[in-house]
């Protein structure tokens, strides 16, 4: 049944509507207050949001970079927020990561293991340089080398490559003679000749002051100190006479030997025939038969055993009036201070 209200009767303070089969009435309050309960939940939904995000922005998050503590890096990354917003510096953060580990520094002493100290210290025992090698410090003669047993041919082969009209310093043709020097020398069982890194630098006769050098230390004899000038006039003039040199007048000496060669391309060529090819039926045109003190001389002046106090050398390389080339070179111990245009000791850095 429906009850209607009447029109006269007082207004009520909410309407009722009563439903048919015993189903529970619904009034209008219970409306409200349902609404009311679904609106307070939605509020306190989005406080909760606001809460949580609140305190989600109160910590970084976990990739962004942190400043480093101690030396290691005083620089902060470069921030991406909004600038017109203010930055807080979050909270100090200790460092829990491992120190940097020392690297000690490399000594040339024996390695041993040191606590690190605060204070960098150094370990190492004091180097001492030795004093550059004094050439006039032998008083008493070097042993002499015994001449070799037989001549040694040429290996390789360097006459055609190198000629013999015009003086020839090509790569290939000094390749050729110093294998030829090395495969001497190794016959003698002697380290292989290695060139000063100047070599074409240097004019014929300082390469022939060098090699002559290179040759003598090889076998444990003293350097020849310096080229004096005295003696390269000497050494120059007879080469252009094709004649072996003699020592110019005046000039004080105690032993001395002299050697001429012609008809070579370089001076790395005289050297290996005066050295290697010298004895009984080479180009020694003084050693024969009948003249075996001849042989090997040209060896024996080379590998002279001098006092060296000091001992100096002349020498020379030209042409001579038939147009082939000619060297000469004087090989004297000496006393005094022999005034000088090229020394070993100003050679020494350019030699391995």
């Amino acid at each position: 049944m429906v009850r209607l209200q009447s029109p006269w009767s007082p207004v009520p303070t909410h309407r009722q509507v009563v439903v048919a089969d015993g189903v529970e009435a619904i009034t209008t309050a219970r409306l409200v207050r349902r609404s009311v309960s679904a609106l307070v939940v939605v509020l306190l939904n989005m406080a909760l949001v606001l809460y949580v995000a609140t305190e989600a922005s109160a910590s970084p998050p976990s990739g962004h970079p942190l400043r480093a503590s101690g030396p290691a890096s005083d620089a902060q990354a470069p921030s991406t927020a909004d600038p017109a917003t203010p930055i807080t510096d979050p909270a100090p953060v200790t460092d829990t990561r491992a120190p940097t580990p020392t690297i000690p520094s490399i000594s040339t002493g024996p390695m041993t293991t040191t606590e690190a100290s605060p204070t960098p210290t150094s370990t190492a025992s004091p180097v001492t340089v030795a004093p550059a090698p004094s050439f006039a410090e032998h008083l008493v003669p070097a042993p002499s080398s015994p001449d070799p047993t037989s001549n040694i041919a040429p290996f390789p082969n360097f006459l055609g490559t190198c000629g013999s009209v015009a003086y020839n310093d090509e790569p290939d043709c000094l390749w050729l003679v110093v294998a030829a020097i090395d495969n001497a020398r190794a016959i003698e069982g002697l380290a292989p000749m290695v060139l000063p890194t100047n070599w074409t630098a240097l004019t014929a006769p300082e390469q022939l002051f060098v090699a002559t050098d290179l040759e003598r230390t090889a076998r444990g004899l003293a350097p020849l100190s310096a080229m004096a000038g005295a003696l390269d006039v000497a050494a120059a003039q007879s080469a252009a006479a094709g004649a072996d040199p003699a020592l110019p007048p005046g000039f004080a000496w105690t032993s001395y030997g002299s050697n001429w060669a012609g008809t070579v391309a370089n001076p790395l060529e005289a050297i290996y025939y005066w050295m290697y090819d010298d004895g009984l039926g080479s180009s020694n045109i003084d050693c024969s038969a009948s003249n075996r003190s001849a042989c090997w001389e040209h060896r024996r002046n080379v590998l002279l055993p001098l006092v060296c106090d000091p001992c100096v050398m002349g020498a020379g390389w030209s042409t001579t009036t038939n147009g082939t080339w000619s060297v000469t070179e004087l090989i004297v111990d000496t006393r005094g201070s022999p005034s000088s245009d090229f020394t070993w000791a100003q050679e020494q850095p350019d030699v391995p």
